[in-house]
């Protein structure tokens, strides 16, 4: 394997993986490490694939596992986000998502980043994260249930 392989990887994918590492660390300078990280994972490893499909597969594992270590760390844990709230037009309710979001747990973030923005199905996102359908389904109810205390609060 060689650097355009990986070259090519980001291209491809790279959005992707950023997306979800900000949807799981919830701060872009994190997710920015974690999508270095894992191209450089990919460089390193030097690991081949059958079909496009089962790399951007990888890659998101990848880039799952390594934002939850990342989150985890104990000086993400203890530190308070400075966010700026637009306010919404007068005639809409003001829910602030991005901040319900950041209360989930990390793999409950996951499986709703993956399911409502990169379309994924409880299938593939069960393979993915190397867990059974019935725990992605259940993980997702759990998620989008405490989203709506969280935005009704």
């Amino acid at each position: 394997m060689d650097e355009s392989f990986v070259a090519e990887a980001m291209k491809n994918h790279g959005d992707s993986v950023l997306r979800v590492a900000a949807s799981v660390t919830g701060s872009l300078p994190n997710a920015e490490d974690v999508f270095s990280d894992v191209f450089f994972t990919l460089w390193r490893l030097k690991k081949t694939f059958e079909h496009d499909t089962h790399l951007k597969a990888w890659l998101i594992r990848v880039a799952v596992n390594k934002a939850k270590n990342v989150k985890m760390q104990a000086f993400n844990r203890h530190k308070a986000q400075l966010n700026e709230n637009i306010p919404a037009p007068d005639n809409r309710l003001d829910y602030d998502v991005p901040k319900a979001l950041a209360r989930l747990k990390p793999a409950e973030r996951a499986v709703l980043y993956l399911y409502y923005y990169e379309g994924y199905t409880y299938g593939e996102i069960a393979a993915m994260l190397a867990l059974r359908e019935s725990s992605v389904r259940s993980k997702a109810l759990r998620a989008r249930a405490q989203m709506k205390d969280f935005l009704l609060e």
